[in-house]
């Protein structure tokens, strides 16, 4: 394994007759700083995830879930302290709910953890309650041992206000944009001295006299006015494209699994709202500095289109290799091409592509000719370019490209699926061959029934007098 970080990219762009693209996404990167935890974690112990976007009549849903199940050193020593936890939250912008439950063994001294939450655009509150014991043979030394020296601790901390203004100003300090409005804690001893209910309660609201974290955001990061509106009016539209998020963790100590599941629902036109969004926010920049309009990586993007719908990833992290692994797929852009509709370039792409930095020794770019019912493209390399590594009849792969721009001008041709059989089936000629196949096999089917019944054996006529025609056997004589 090499001593410092490695990283391999594979892209694949598919190229549709429509003149869409479709990207697929492998990244690996090897990590010595995972791989030194590697003592922890065994081999055969891997955090697998995926998330995906399915497009429902109501709405765009987007599911991700993860799952792990910890090495069993590892969960033996964890679930010595922690029996369970669980994590249920729901969220629709800046405003949500939610609810961390941990049940801890008689080995930890502090049970029945229990923390609240809620949150809306101008206001956070946070609300947690314990329940502390005391236990000199089995917390000695500690601050648990009887409540004598809980108390002490307390009184030095929440207890003290000197301590709580010291700890609001390093909270308000380090983000900038909070201001703590309520931060304090509350104890109630048991009659018996051996143990304590805790509770603590936090509640912060945007800093300055800003009326939501948003705005004290924008105005934390110093942004000119005319860009400081536009953005505002952008983030709150992105915020709103969440109609609802609903997430649960879980950890069983029993098991030694985690899983994980968030669930979000957006607006059933998310494409058409992204890419107003992401128009909105290009005008704004040209709109402060037009020069911007020249560059080439941003004139390509503000002229494609996108579509996240149909987007699914999966990762996967080995702790005991030091590596993980992210592929993606159903990304499709619309970008600008030159040429015509059915023999066409796509500079714009590889050019904002080459801008991009990819450590060595570089990324391997496939380039696939998609199809629909009719047509297919092919992909035409030209004199100039690059020789592809490998090739495919509706395909060419470079390794370790250091710049994507020599890829610029590849060529794809759209071309009609012509000598498909499919094609050949839906043509005026292929349906005349149907209609001839078609009386064939009814002619066999015929002369073959007519064969077998000419080889039939004649039935024996029995003796006697035959009945008359048309009329049955003679009724029997009455009886006298």
């Amino acid at each position: 394994m090499p001593s410092t970080a490695v990283q391999h990219d594979s892209l694949l762009f598919t190229v549709s007759p429509d003149k869409s693209v479709g990207i697929g996404w492998n990244t690996t990167t090897f990590s010595p700083v995972l791989q030194n935890a590697s003592m922890i974690f065994p081999p055969g112990y891997v955090i697998q995830s995926s998330s995906s976007f399915s497009q429902q009549a109501s709405s765009v849903v987007e599911t991700t879930t993860v799952h792990y199940q910890l090495p069993q050193r590892l969960n033996q020593n964890l679930s010595s302290i922690v029996s369970s936890m669980s994590f249920n939250a729901t969220q629709t912008g800046l405003s949500g709910q939610g609810s961390l439950r941990i049940t801890t063994t008689t080995l930890f001294p502090v049970q029945n953890i229990n923390v609240t939450y809620s949150t809306s655009s101008n206001r956070i509150s946070i609300n947690a309650t314990a329940h502390a014991y005391f236990s000199a043979s089995l917390y000695p030394g500690t601050p648990f041992e009887s409540q004598t020296a809980f108390n002490n601790n307390w009184t030095a901390t929440f207890g003290n206000q000197a301590w709580i203004n010291n700890m609001t100003y390093q909270i308000q300090n380090t983000t900038q944009l909070l201001k703590v409005d309520a931060f304090y804690g509350n104890v109630t001893y048991s009659t018996d001295n051996l143990s304590a209910s805790v509770s603590i309660t936090f509640v912060g609201v945007p800093s300055g006299s800003e009326p939501d974290f948003v705005t004290a955001y924008e105005t934390l990061i110093g942004l000119p006015t005319p860009l400081l509106t536009g953005l505002d009016n952008i983030i709150q539209s992105a915020l709103n494209l969440s109609t609802g998020q609903t997430v649960k963790f879980t950890y069983t100590g029993s098991t030694g699994t985690i899983d994980f599941k968030s669930t979000t629902s957006y607006v059933s036109d998310l494409d058409a709202q992204v890419n107003s969004l992401k128009t909105q926010f290009f005008q704004l920049l040209f709109g402060i500095d037009p020069a911007l309009r020249a560059m080439p990586s941003i004139s390509f993007l503000n002229s494609t289109s996108v579509t996240v719908s149909k987007i699914s990833m999966t990762s996967s992290l080995d702790l005991y290799a030091g590596t993980s692994s992210t592929t993606l797929n159903g990304l499709i852009i619309g970008p600008p091409t030159v040429g015509t509709n059915t023999n066409f370039t796509i500079p714009g792409l590889f050019q904002t592509l080459g801008s991009v930095p990819f450590s060595a020794p570089g990324v391997n770019i496939t380039l696939a000719g998609g199809s629909d019912s009719t047509n297919q493209v092919k992909i035409i390399v030209p004199s100039g370019t690059p020789a592809p590594n490998s090739t495919t009849s509706n395909s060419a792969a470079w390794t370790n490209v250091s710049n994507a721009t020599v890829l610029s001008n590849v060529r794809f041709v759209v071309q009609p699926i012509s000598s498909s059989f499919f094609a050949l089936l839906l043509s005026p000629a292929g349906i005349a061959i149907e209609a001839i196949i078609a009386a064939a096999v009814i002619a066999g089917i015929l002369l073959y029934a007519r064969k077998r019944r000419a080889k039939m054996p004649v039935p024996l006529t029995p003796s006697g007098p035959a009945p008359a025609p048309g009329l049955g056997p003679s009724p029997a004589p009455p009886t006298q």
